[in-house]
């Protein structure tokens, strides 16, 4: 039974290891996962009610979701394009970070809290007009759809999901940045150590 537990625990040791070594990357794939995921959820918002509504007195709620999806969209392509230039300036993989990678990694963090927070605000508003809408059962019956709210769900999960993984990108720069000083800490000493 003790070799259980201790084997147990060298293998949780094991990967305790592998995540830190790793954990730039995985920081980095997180984010381009979350990140995607997010544009793709813009540019499918709407589609579930879009051309029911339209057809509909209900101007008043689609006006406001088109809106709010070419808001949301203009925020998600805005990190798709800070996505890429992460991977361009190779953010996942660096060992010493410049002030490009330091700037992305916060410009990064910002456009997942601003859109996190704008999905959250922007499905308060429009959920609420959604289920209050006055459209006939027959629209959704000929569209071969159904009245749901899945979509707003999926976006404040989403938005939940953006959050953690903002602080979680600044708590890696932070790390990352104290990592770095101190390794030009002990470089200093050794080049001292080795001129004396």
């Amino acid at each position: 039974m003790k070799n259980i537990v201790k084997t147990i625990g060298q293998v949780f040791k094991q990967i305790g290891h592998w995540i830190i070594d790793h954990i730039q990357g995985i920081t980095f794939a997180v984010f381009i996962v979350v990140m995607a995921g997010f544009y793709v959820y813009t540019l499918g918002y709407s589609t579930n009610w879009a051309t029911i509504v339209s057809e509909t007195r209900e101007k008043e709620f689609f006006l406001a979701s088109q809106q709010v999806n070419r808001t949301l969209s203009q925020i998600g392509f805005i990190g798709v394009v800070l996505m890429l230039l992460g991977i361009a300036s190779q953010s996942h993989k660096r060992k010493t970070y410049f002030l490009s990678n330091i700037v992305l990694s916060i410009f990064s963090s910002i456009v997942l809290l601003v859109s996190s927070a704008l999905t959250l605000y922007y499905n308060s508003v429009l959920e609420p007009m959604y289920r209050n809408a006055n459209i006939p059962d027959t629209l959704y019956i000929i569209r071969r759809t159904t009245k749901n709210y899945k979509i707003f769900d999926i976006g404040n999960t989403l938005s939940i999901v953006m959050i953690v993984v903002a602080i979680w990108m600044i708590l890696f720069l932070v790390y990352k940045l104290k990592v770095q000083k101190n390794r030009a800490v002990e470089i200093k000493k050794a080049v001292e150590n080795y001129e004396h």
